[in-house]
């Protein structure tokens, strides 16, 4: 990672357990591809927090090849997970993923821009809020320069009490220390990513913590405006 030490990262990674074997074939599969897909210990922390609040309904914004929505609904058997992912080479493989298992039934994928595909999706929310209740669980995992844009979106599909988790907030590092070896050639996606935490931590109707757990975190609960 650049910024923890691989001792204290090997560790930790010793004691983490699959799921089930699919899943960890799927892994194996996703490592040996060097296709993105959350950390080792990433996936023991939302294991967790999955287990404490058992959502229902989870958006996810950032598809690859699907490892981590096969998770959330293999995690959840009575969850119906929405995926969005516009990579033209990740989709036919997300697709077959789906297709193969039978979670993927639970797995509403769609593909294309997230931003447009979040703009329609608020628009259906509003037009028929009863034939589209609010998602309780969002993961974002997507182009780290449009946390801001997704998040906003996300947090308009999504009700009081909502939980909205971001991965890859630290980006190797270069969100702290610019220094960092390949900062410089991300210095975009390093100023909004900045910038995005900031503006979340300002929110004062938003309650915020941040992990440096896998290549951070930052975990937000919706709280009730009207409080």
């Amino acid at each position: 990672m650049g910024f923890t030490s691989d001792k204290v990262t090997d560790y930790i990674s010793s004691f983490y357990r699959p799921l089930d074997e699919d899943l960890g074939r799927f892994r194996e599969f996703n490592e040996e591809n060097d296709v993105p897909l959350i950390l080792k210990e990433t996936e023991s922390f939302l294991s967790l927090l999955l287990e404490m609040t058992r959502p229902k309904r989870i958006l996810e914004i950032g598809t690859a090849y699907g490892y981590s929505a096969l998770f959330f609904a293999r995690k959840l058997p009575d969850a119906v997970i929405t995926t969005i992912d516009r990579n033209v080479h990740m989709i036919p493989v997300a697709d077959s993923s789906f297709e193969d298992r039978p979670e993927g039934s639970r797995i509403d994928f769609r593909t294309g821009d997230a931003e447009n595909i979040l703009e329609e999706m608020v628009e259906e929310m509003k037009a028929d809020p009863e034939g589209h209740p609010p998602y309780d669980f969002v993961f974002i995992d997507a182009g780290k320069s449009h946390y801001r844009a997704f998040f906003d979106m996300a947090e308009q599909l999504a009700g009081p009490g909502s939980l909205i988790v971001c991965d890859n907030i630290l980006m190797h590092g270069w969100t702290v220390d610019r220094s960092y070896e390949g900062a410089k050639r991300h210095r975009t996606n390093v100023k909004y990513m900045r910038q995005f935490i900031e503006y979340i931590n300002e929110r004062k109707d938003l309650t915020v913590s941040l992990l440096s757990s896998g290549d951070g975190l930052a975990v937000i609960r919706l709280n009730d405006r009207q409080k």
